[in-house]
């Protein structure tokens, strides 16, 4: 019996399917449609009763009127014109209810439809319908009004008086409007269940993804770093017997090729160490330490003053900050990557090749600029330097992540990064970063 019963109500479509999916798309069509039920059988209840008790008098027809136009409205919907079913519905719902209230007594209660008619445009028009949802709202809401302001008189004076039909239409009029909005508030309730419980279980799902990229990202993270280590021992052993031969071979062209295998290692080492910084960077946290940035920035020079062509280049350092109190390690980087760019693509051509180093100060921010007359970076390009593996030029052959690395520890650092170039004169890094004077 409850299954035949289920089969009838998913045939009629006034059934809510159980799958959440489903529900939200057909939960409008179905409240749609049992507001029709609702309403074709209170209006063929409604005709039967009268044409009993008054023949076929103006207030008979006018509801027989309301019949077809129902009728009308159920054939649209089932046929999968929805949307037309449901204006010709409501439209003519407000005009025969406005005409109903104009030709009966006030008592009878009919103009309490106009407030069914106001929720039922709220909820049954989809999102996108909002025009179609708020001209009814207004319609139905003009009607009671008029009606209110004219005593009930829109059209003509009513030519009823109160009787017993009356009051038994009273009683009609009053179920059908609490059965229409109890439809209405049921929708509503339903909706913000389905919903509560759809985002309930999104929720959970996204967290156990999240727990589980977590973990993917944590054991990645060990990997990398793990692997770039090893990778690092041998690598460093090549390099030194690559030194040697070079050093020991008596050929010109043994030389040549042992210099080619060097510049192939050391390549791909420094690659490997931008991995495992971006790996640092990436799973430790901040690690705040009073130094001193000058001597830092001296320190970072020293050590890059083996690079090829860095001895050519004079440094100027002018640091109007002392001791600071940030993450060392990860200025340090920044800093390295930076200032080894400016000697990888500087102008060796001209008189003076610089690379000036200045910081500023303000508050509790502190701003390192550095500065080069090198090649300079096109306008293309620059817009595109701090994208991970993007070389703007293939003439030092570096990996592409030094500037992404740059960038990332900077945001670790909740600081800022600006570049400004000129295509054949220069270029300038501003990197500012919030610390502390003193520590604390």
């Amino acid at each position: 019996m409850m299954l035949r019963l289920k089969a009838i109500g998913d045939w009629l479509g006034i059934r809510h399917p159980e799958d959440t999916g489903i529900f939200f798309t057909t939960r409008r069509a179905v409240l749609y449609t049992r507001i029709l039920m609702v309403t074709a059988l209170a209006v063929f209840i409604t005709l039967i009763k009268d044409v009993i008790d008054q023949g076929f008098s103006f207030v008979p027809l006018v509801v027989f009127f309301l019949s077809v136009v129902i009728c009308i409205s159920i054939v649209l919907n089932r046929t999968g014109r929805t949307t037309s079913s449901k204006v010709i519905f409501l439209l003519l719902m407000n005009l025969v209810i406005g005409l109903l209230c104009s030709v009966i007594p006030p008592e009878r209660l009919a103009f309490i439809y106009f407030f069914p008619l106001l929720i039922m445009a709220f909820v049954i028009f989809k999102d996108h319908q909002k025009g179609l949802q708020q001209i009814f709202i207004a319609l139905s809401s003009a009607m009671l009004m008029l009606l209110v302001i004219t005593g009930f008189k829109l059209f003509w004076d009513y030519q009823l008086s109160v009787s017993e039909l009356g009051q038994k239409n009273m009683v009609i009029n009053v179920i059908v409007t609490i059965v229409t909005i109890t439809l209405c508030v049921d929708f509503l309730m339903r909706t913000n269940k389905r919903a509560e419980e759809s985002l309930k279980r999104q929720a959970a799902f996204i967290a156990q993804q999240n727990l589980e990229l977590k973990k993917i990202n944590a054991e990645l993270d060990r990997f990398v770093y793990s692997a770039s280590h090893d990778l690092r021992a041998p690598l460093v052993s090549i390099q030194g017997l690559s030194k040697l031969a070079i050093s020991e071979s008596q050929s010109d062209i043994d030389r040549k090729y042992f210099k080619l295998i060097n510049d192939r290692v050391v390549r791909l080492d420094d690659f490997i160490r931008d991995i495992i910084e971006y790996s640092r960077n990436a799973r430790t946290e901040r690690k705040p330490e009073s130094f001193s940035l000058s001597a830092m920035m001296h320190e970072v020079i020293e050590n890059l003053k083996y690079m090829e062509d860095a001895d050519r280049i004079v440094f100027l350092v002018s640091s109007s900050v002392e001791e600071v109190h940030t993450d060392k390690s990860r200025l340090k980087v920044v800093l390295s990557n930076i200032i080894s760019n400016a000697i990888k693509y500087h102008n060796l051509r001209q008189e003076n090749p610089s690379v000036q180093i200045t910081t500023s100060q303000s508050e509790s921010t502190i701003c390192i600029r550095i500065q080069d007359n090198g090649i300079g970076i096109q306008d293309e390009a620059r817009e595109k330097i701090f994208d991970m593996f993007y070389r703007a030029t293939d003439r030092a052959g570096g990996s592409g992540l030094g500037l992404y690395i740059v960038k990332e520890i900077v945001e670790k650092l909740e600081g800022t990064i600006a570049v400004s170039s000129v295509f054949g004169e220069g270029t300038t890094f501003e990197v500012c970063i919030p610390v502390q004077l003193q520590a604390q």
